[in-house]
């Protein structure tokens, strides 16, 4: 095998030493560490059971290096739903959840709630409405209740014909007296 043609400055392995120390993502992490520690002149065997990749990975990770800098490393991905809605409309959501209530905004007849309180269903409509936006999962819109300060509550078992506590406790009032 051939000579390594991949080095990296003193300078260079600080810059990714100190990007590995900020990085949140893990994936990030992993390409920062391979590709410091192969630009090092580390073992490849080394770095492959150190990060847990193949040898193919690490040398697309260096030519990514090469190419881009750091940036080539940062992960891109921001999962499906991500960047549906931008910040602000982020922001703008969050706002108007907080001035109005469900019933001031949508129709009667597409509510399935009373209207009081924000449902999953109702931020379902009211974003698709609002910003011509739909989400694949209901898990999505409830990150945005949360990300809204808003809490998510399963909805109690209520049978509509079951009678309400009142006419039960009348009834076995009226049961007691004859």
């Amino acid at each position: 095998m051939g000579k390594r043609q991949f080095e990296l400055s003193e300078e260079e392995k600080a810059v990714l030493q100190q990007a590995e120390q900020v990085t949140r993502d893990t994936y990030e992490l992993k390409r920062m560490q391979a590709v410091r520690l192969y630009g090092s002149g580390v073992a490849r065997q080394t770095i492959e059971s150190l990060v847990g990749c193949d040898e193919r990975s690490i040398r697309k990770w260096a030519q990514w290096y090469r190419q881009s800098g750091l940036a080539g490393l940062k992960s891109a991905w921001q999962g499906e739903n991500a960047l549906k809605l931008g910040r602000a409309q982020r922001a703008d959501l969050k706002q108007r959840l907080h001035e109005y209530r469900p019933k001031q905004v949508i129709a009667a007849e597409l509510r399935l709630s009373r209207g009081e309180f924000w449902t999953v269903r109702d931020l379902q409509i009211v974003i698709k409405q609002w910003y011509g936006v739909s989400y694949r999962t209901l898990d999505s819109y409830r990150a945005l209740l949360h990300e809204c300060d808003f809490s998510y509550q399963q909805t109690e078992k209520v049978y509509r014909s079951q009678p309400d506590a009142q006419t039960v406790a009348d009834f076995q009032a009226e049961l007691e007296k004859k």
